[in-house]
């Protein structure tokens, strides 16, 4: 895999075991990437790894749960070590979970957290200097749930603007280095992620119809597209940014 818009270049993927993750890792070395694999799934790992070995691509991976900042170090090292550089950074593990109000535990709400703020911020954090250095960039993979309230996911969406407040944040720390910090917000998406959750008991619902959209959920290859371009030279001028990937459910 050569000669693609992102020939040379270094790209470390989390989540990429299933889902977004993998679809994203997969385009990335079919656009030439050497691709960094980080995933807590070993299984999952390993597969993506041989779909993107098999088409004659470079990857490297690392297990572990990013919860622990420690871990994020090390994952970005992989990264450096397996390849002498690094180019893009994308956080794309999260978990998600329906809950009513009064059934959310601590150790719901510390998981979620744990997943989808601390995780991102920690590798941002251990892969800022090398993408300073590369002049790369961040894509973190937000929500529509950062944006519009959705009724029995309140953890989660709270996450989700935590992350994009991060993004934007962070895009302003860095404005006057040569690195890029955006986010993309799909809306629902057809994934391993969402399979086998269920609504709490008892849910209303016409709360749950008003932010399923018309149009179909969208498949994990349906994102990816402007997730590619948010990690491209063609971005070049999108800092701070969140794209809105939903087929129209936050537009009115």
């Amino acid at each position: 895999m050569n000669n693609g818009e992102f020939d040379g270049k270094v790209v470390l993927v989390t989540g990429a075991a299933s889902g977004l993750g993998r679809a994203a890792s997969v385009r990335f070395a079919q656009e030439g990437a050497q691709v960094c694999l980080v995933d807590i799934n070993a299984a999952g790992l390993a597969e993506t790894a041989q779909t993107i070995t098999d088409a004659g691509g470079l990857c490297a991976n690392y297990c572990g749960d990013l919860g622990l900042p420690s871990n994020c170090e090390d994952a970005v090292n992989v990264a450096r070590e397996a390849f002498g550089r690094l180019d893009v950074l994308c956080n794309v593990a999260g978990i998600l979970r329906f809950h009513a109000l009064a059934d959310v535990s601590a150790e719901d709400w510390n998981e979620l957290f744990a997943a989808n703020v601390t995780a991102p911020f920690f590798m941002m954090r251990a892969a800022m200097p090398y993408l300073v250095e590369s002049k790369g960039n961040v894509v973190n993979v937000a929500s529509t749930a950062a944006f519009i309230g959705q009724s029995y996911t309140a953890p989660y969406a709270a996450t989700k603007a935590a992350l994009l407040s991060l993004t934007k944040s962070l895009a302003m720390e860095f404005i006057k280095s040569p690195v890029r910090i955006n986010a993309i917000a799909p809306g629902g998406m057809m994934t391993e992620m969402v399979q086998g959750l269920a609504f709490p008991e008892g849910a209303d619902t016409d709360m749950i119809l008003r932010y399923c959209g018309f149009r179909p959920p969208n498949t994990p290859e349906d994102i990816v597209e402007p997730l590619l371009f948010l990690a491209s030279d063609r971005a070049r001028a999108v800092h701070g940014a969140c794209y809105t990937a939903d087929n129209g459910i936050t537009a009115g």
